[in-house]
C-alpha cells in the first residue's frame, strides 16, 4: 500500500520540462526529504548526491569550522557501520565527548595538553574495537568511484558514481550513514583539518580570496573562511559537532539526487525504505544578517600577493533574485569566453595583463567583483601601478553602466550562455550539481531547467537597468600588493599515538551488506567501430562521432608538431587566441564575427601537437570554419599583444622563485628530467625579449603544414561534415609527416638520492618521489591498476591509511606507476606527500617503509577485484572524447575496448600477483626524492639515512642563461 502511494506521488510530481529534461522526476518522502531522479539510459553509471542545505554560514560565531569538520567525520561510520563491539565502544565514545568539553573549558596549557593525551589514549583504545574506514571499504567493494564530499558556505554534499546494478546497496549504505553516525577518530581528523589549514597558508590565491571575501561580505558569515578560524580549530568540542548535526541534518533540509542509468519507478519504493528511515525533526530558524552598505569608494590594501592586482567589489544579488541573470549578462559584457568584453579588449590591446569580472552570488547575499592585474612593462621590468589599473577598469565599467552596448554583443552572450548550458547538461555530475544548487537555493526546478528560455527572456533594457543600478560609484577598492604571507596563525600539529585498527575484522553490518543482492550486470563494451574515420588529405585523418544530446558541435584540429620542434609555438599559439586576419579583421573585429556565429575558438600547443579547438551550433559550422581557416593561414598578430605576453612571462619569472607552488612543480620536474626539465629547457629571458611577430607567424604557418587529426562531434551526417571540413579547413596538400607523439627521455636513478631545496617560508614541506621502473606493455595494465588500488587507491590504500587515517601526518598523499604515451618506453613510480616541516622526516620514514617493505593484507583482495571489475564495466568516455580515447587505446596496442581483454584478467587476479608485481617493479629499486622545506626543522643528517643528499638552490631549477632576475 505504501509503495502504491509513493508511485502516485512520483507520477503527480513529474515536471513540465524541456525535452532534454523529460527524464527528471521529483518528489518528497513522508519525512520531508526531497528526491530528484534524472533518468538517462545512455550513461554507463549513476551519479549520486546526498546534499544538505547547511554549510559554514550556519557555524556558530564562537565555533566556526563545524560544518567542515562534520563533513570529514561523516565518513567514520555509525553504531552499525564500522562497529565491531558497539556496547564496549559506546562508553569510550561518550568519555571522549566529555573530555573534549573539559579540554575546551580548561585554560591552563599544561592541563589542556594532559587532557588531549587522555583523549588520544581513549581514541586508540576505541580504535581497536572499530573500523573507521569501513564505509570507504564498502563503497570500494561495490565499485563506488570518486567517493568524496564538499563543504561550502550554504551547503554540504556527499557524492560518488557507482554501477547501476548496485543501486540497492548504494541506497542502503548512503542512508545508513546518516542514522546514528559515530564520529570516530575525531582527534586524527582534527589534525587532518589542521594540515588542510596550514597548507592553505602557502597558497597566495587562497589568502587573497579570504581577504577579499572578508571585506566584501563584512558582517556576514560569508566573510569567514569555510575551514574555520584558527582559535576555534585549536579548541574543538565534539559535543558542538554532534549538536550541529542534530540541528541541521534534518530530512526536510536534505536532498537525494540520482542521475544516470536508472529507472525512477523501479527504485522509488527502495528509496522510501532506506532514506525514509531518517527521523523527521524540525530545522532551526536561520539567523538573518544585514547586507553590507557600500557607500562611495572605500579602499583596502594588503601585501599578500606575488604580483599586484586590483579588485573592485560592487553590490550584487542573492542566487534567487530576479535580477541575477541580467546582472550575470552585464558582467559578461566586461569579460566572457568569447573575449568580446570591454575588459577583454583592454587585455587584447595590451593595456592590462589580465582583466575579468565574475559574480559572487550566494544564497543570502551577492557581490559583483572585477579583478585586474596591471600591465607588466617589459622595458622597465615592473608592473604599472594599481591606481592606473583601477582607472582603466572604471572606464570599462562606466561604459557598461552607461548603456554603451551594442545589441549584437548582448545577443551573442545570451546565445553563448545557452550553448554552455547545453554542454553542461551532457554530464551526470553537472546535472546533479545543478539540481543540488536548485535545492539549496529553494528554486523552482522548472525555472532552473528552462534556463535557456529565462536567459533569452532577459531584455536589453533589463541589462542596462541592472548595470546602471549595481555597477555605480559605490564600491570597495581592494588592492593586493606584493608581500610575504602572514603565517603567524599556524596550528602546530601535536604528536599523538597512531590509531591502529584491527586487521581483517569487519562489522556484522559489513557482512550482511556484502551479501545483499544486486541487479543484473550488463557487460557492455565500447565498440571502436562506432567512431568513423576517413582520410581527409594525403596524410590527415578525419574522425567522426555522432552527438545525440544537442546541436552543439565540437571540432579539434590536432597538427602533428609541437614545442619540441618549435620552442616558441606555445607563445605563438597564445597570440593566436587574440589574432585577427591580415587585410580583413582586427583581433577584436574577428572575435565579434565569431561571436555573431556563437562560435568559440582556442589555440594551444604541447610538446607534441598544435591544437585548435572550436565549438558552436552546427547551422554556423561552414561560416565559422571559413573564418578560422583565414585566421590560421593569414594571422594578424599584434605587437602590443606580444608585448603584453612578454611582460606577463617575464613578470611571472620575476616572482616564481618566491612562489611555493611553482617551486614545488619545478623541483618535481627536476626529479624527472634533471637539466631537461621544462623550467630549464625553456626560452631564455633574452630570447623572450627578442621575439618577433614575423617569427611567431612563421611558426604557426609551419606547424599547420603538418599532417593533422581532425576530431568532430555533431548531429550532421558524417558525409555532410566531411564535405564542409575538407573544403573549409586550413589543410595543405602533401602535408609533412608527423613524428608525434614522442616520449621525453627521463632521468636515470642509479642510487637513492635526496634533492633538498631549503625554503624557510614554506608552511608545509613538499616531498616528491620518482623511480624508473620497467618498460610499458599493455599486458601489465591490470597489475598496475591493482597495485595502485592496493598501495594508494583512495582512502583504502596503504598510503592514506598509514599517513592520514592512522597518523594524521598529511591532508593528501599518493603513489602511482605512470605510463608513457607509447609502448616500449619506461614506466615510472611517482608519488607526493604534503606535510608539516616538523613531521617531514617521520612521514618520509613511513612512506619509504611502505615502498621497501610493503605490508601484506590479502583480505583487501576481494574489494580490489570487485572495484576494478566494476570500474572497467562502467567507465566509458564521454561521446565528445570517444574518438580521441579510441586512438589512444590503439596507440597503446589495443584493437578493441581494453575491458574486453582486461576483465578476464581481473577475474583471475590473485593477491600473489600484486605482491609479485611489487617485488619485480618497485621493491629495492633506487629512488630520487625531492624535498622542499624549512631547513630549521628538517635535518640533513636524518635525510642522509635514506640516501645521498644533494642540496639545491632555486637557481638550479630554472634556466639561468641570459637571466634578468
Amino acid at each position: 500500500m505504501k509503495l502504491l502511494k509513493l508511485f502516485t506521488l512520483l507520477i503527480m510530481s513529474a515536471l513540465a520540462l524541456p525535452s532534454f529534461g523529460q527524464g527528471l522526476k521529483a518528489f518528497k518522502l513522508k519525512n520531508g526529504l526531497s528526491v530528484y531522479i534524472w533518468e538517462d539510459n545512455t550513461k554507463s553509471d549513476v551519479f549520486g548526491i546526498v546534499g544538505v542545505r547547511t554549510g559554514a554560514v550556519n557555524d556558530p560565531a564562537s565555533y566556526t569550522g563545524l560544518a567542515h569538520y562534520l563533513e570529514h567525520v561523516m565518513f567514520k561510520g555509525t553504531d552499525k557501520i564500522g562497529a565491531l563491539d558497539w556496547a564496549t565502544e559506546e562508553p569510550l565514545y561518550k568519555q571522549i565527548i566529555t573530555k573534549y568539553d573539559e579540554m575546551a573549558e580548561e585554560t591552563d596549557p599544561g592541563k589542556k595538553e594532559a587532557i588531549a593525551k587522555e583523549i588520544n589514549d581513549l581514541t586508540v583504545q576505541a580504535g581497536k574495537i572499530s573500523v573507521s574506514s569501513e564505509f570507504s571499504n564498502l563503497m570500494e567493494s561495490m565499485g563506488g568511484k570518486g567517493v568524496n564530499a564538499g563543504t561550502g558556505y550554504d551547503l554540504t554534499f556527499y557524492h560518488n558514481s557507482f554501477p547501476p546494478y548496485q543501486i540497492n546497496k548504494w541506497l542502503e549504505i548512503s542512508s545508513q550513514r546518516f542514522m546514528h553516525p559515530v564520529f570516530r577518530t575525531f582527534q586524527t581528523e582534527l589534525e587532518t583539518v589542521y594540515e588542510e589549514f596550514n597548507r592553505s597558508k602557502d597558497n597566495p590565491g587562497r589568502i587573497q580570496n579570504d581577504f577579499i571575501m572578508g571585506k566584501a561580505f563584512e558582517g556576514h558569515p560569508y566573510s569567514r573562511s569555510i575551514i574555520g578560524l584558527p582559535d576555534h580549530l585549536k579548541n574543538p568540542r565534539l559535543s558542538k559537532l554532534i549538536q550541529f548535526y542534530e540541528d541541521w541534518y534534518t530530512p526536510e533540509n536534505m536532498v537525494l539526487i540520482l542521475v544516470g542509468n536508472i529507472n525512477a519507478n523501479q527504485i522509488s519504493g527502495r528509496i522510501a525504505g532506506t532514506f525514509g528511515r531518517l527521523a523527521n525533526k524540525p530545522t532551526p530558524d536561520r539567523i538573518k544578517y544585514p547586507n553590507l552598505e557600500i557607500k562611495g569608494r572605500t579602499q583596502y590594501t594588503a601585501k599578500i600577493g606575488n604580483y599586484p592586482s586590483i579588485n573592485l567589489v560592487y553590490q550584487g544579488v542573492s542566487t534567487g533574485h530576479p535580477d541575477k541573470k541580467a546582472l550575470e549578462i552585464a558582467l559578461s559584457l566586461l569579460s566572457n569566453n568569447n573575449r568580446t568584453g570591454v575588459l577583454d579588449k583592454l587585455t587584447i590591446d595590451g593595456e592590462l595583463t589580465q582583466g575579468y569580472a565574475y559574480p559572487a552570488f550566494m544564497r543570502e547575499q551577492g557581490r559583483c567583483i572585477i579583478s585586474c592585474i596591471p600591465l607588466y612593462d617589459e622595458n622597465q621590468r615592473r608592473f604599472e601601478s594599481t591606481k592606473t589599473a583601477e582607472k582603466k577598469a572604471l572606464k570599462a565599467i562606466e561604459q557598461i553602466a552607461n548603456g554603451n552596448i551594442e545589441d549584437w554583443v548582448i545577443n551573442a552572450i545570451k546565445a553563448n550562455m545557452c550553448r554552455d548550458f547545453d554542454l553542461m547538461m551532457e554530464s551526470n555530475e553537472r546535472k546533479g550539481e545543478t539540481l543540488l544548487e536548485a535545492f539549496v537555493n529553494e528554486q523552482d526546478l522548472n525555472k532552473v531547467l528552462n534556463y535557456k528560455d529565462e536567459v533569452m527572456g532577459v531584455t536589453i533594457d533589463d541589462i542596462k537597468r541592472v548595470a546602471k543600478q549595481y555597477l555605480n560609484n559605490d564600491y570597495l577598492a581592494i588592492f593586493i600588493e606584493k608581500g610575504k604571507l602572514d603565517k603567524k596563525e599556524k596550528i602546530k600539529k601535536p604528536g599523538y599515538k597512531p590509531v591502529e585498527p584491527p586487521v581483517g575484522k569487519q562489522s556484522l553490518y559489513s557482512q550482511q551488506f556484502k551479501t545483499m543482492p544486486i541487479g543484473k550486470v550488463d557487460e557492455t563494451f565500447l565498440n571502436f567501430a562506432n567512431v568513423k574515420s576517413k582520410k581527409i588529405n594525403e596524410r590527415s585523418q578525419f574522425f567522426y562521432t555522432p552527438n545525440s544530446e544537442n546541436n552543439v558541435f565540437n571540432l579539434t584540429l590536432k597538427y602533428g608538431v609541437g614545442q619540441r620542434e618549435f620552442p616558441q609555438l606555445n607563445i605563438a599559439a597564445n597570440l593566436m587566441n587574440n589574432a585577427g586576419v591580415m587585410g580583413s579583421y582586427e583581433p577584436q573585429d574577428l572575435k565579434k564575427e565569431l561571436s555573431k556565429l556563437n562560435a568559440t575558438c582556442e589555440v594551444f600547443a604541447t610538446d607534441d601537437y598544435l591544437y585548435i579547438t572550436m565549438r558552436g551550433y552546427e547551422e554556423n559550422l561552414q561560416a565559422a570554419c571559413q573564418l578560422l581557416s583565414r585566421q590560421i593561414l593569414m594571422p594578424k598578430l599584434d605587437d602590443k599583444q606580444l608585448a603584453r605576453i612578454k611582460g606577463s612571462l617575464l613578470g611571472e619569472r620575476q616572482q616564481r622563485k618566491e612562489n611555493v607552488q611553482i617551486l614545488a612543480d619545478a623541483l618535481n620536474q627536476y626529479l624527472f628530467y634533471q637539466d631537461k626539465s621544462n623550467y630549464i629547457d625553456e626560452l631564455t629571458d633574452k630570447q623572450i625579449i627578442e621575439l618577433k611577430i614575423s617569427e611567431l607567424t612563421g611558426d604557426i604557418n609551419r606547424a599547420s603544414n603538418y599532417e593533422a587529426q581532425i576530431y568532430y562531434t555533431g548531429t550532421l551526417p558524417m558525409e555532410n561534415v566531411f564535405e564542409v571540413l575538407s573544403k573549409n579547413l586550413p589543410l595543405v596538400a602533401n602535408e609533412k609527416e608527423s613524428n608525434s607523439p614522442q616520449v621525453k627521455q627521463m632521468a636515470a636513478v642509479k642510487e637513492n638520492t635526496i634533492y633538498f631545496l631549503p625554503n624557510s617560508d614554506v608552511e608545509q614541506a613538499q616531498l616528491f618521489f620518482y623511480m624508473p621502473t620497467t618498460n610499458f606493455d599493455k599486458k601489465d595494465d591490470v597489475l598496475r591498476d591493482a597495485f595502485y588500488q592496493y598501495f594508494s587507491g583512495s582512502f583504502n590504500g596503504l598510503v592514506l591509511s598509514e599517513l592520514r587515517e592512522k597518523r594524521s601526518m598529511v591532508y593528501t598523499a599518493y603513489g602511482v606507476v605512470r605510463t608513457p604515451v607509447l609502448p616500449g618506453f619506461p614506466t615510472y613510480f611517482s608519488g607526493q606527500i604534503g606535510t608539516q616541516n616538523d613531521k617531514a622526516v617521520e612521514a618520509l620514514t613511513v612512506y619509504m617503509d611502505l615502498l621497501n617493505n610493503m605490508p601484506k593484507n590479502p583480505d583487501r583482495m576481494d574489494n580490489i577485484k570487485s572495484y576494478l571489475r566494476q570500474e572497467a564495466l562502467t567507465t566509458q568516455p564521454d561521446f565528445r572524447d570517444k574518438a580521441a580515447y579510441v586512438e589512444m587505446c590503439k596507440r597503446r596496442g589495443y584493437t578493441q575496448d581494453p575491458s574486453i581483454e582486461n576483465v578476464p584478467k581481473i577475474d583471475a587476479l590473485t593477491f600473489e600477483d600484486i605482491v609479485k608485481y611489487y617485488e619485480e617493479n618497485i621493491k629495492g629499486r633506487p629512488i630520487a626524492i625531492g624535498i622542499m622545506g624549512n631547513p630549521k626543522e628538517i635535518s640533513l643528517e636524518q635525510l642522509g639515512k635514506f640516501g645521498k643528499v644533494v642540496k639545491l638552490t632555486e637557481k638550479k631549477l630554472f634556466n639561468t642563461k641570459d637571466a634578468m632576475f
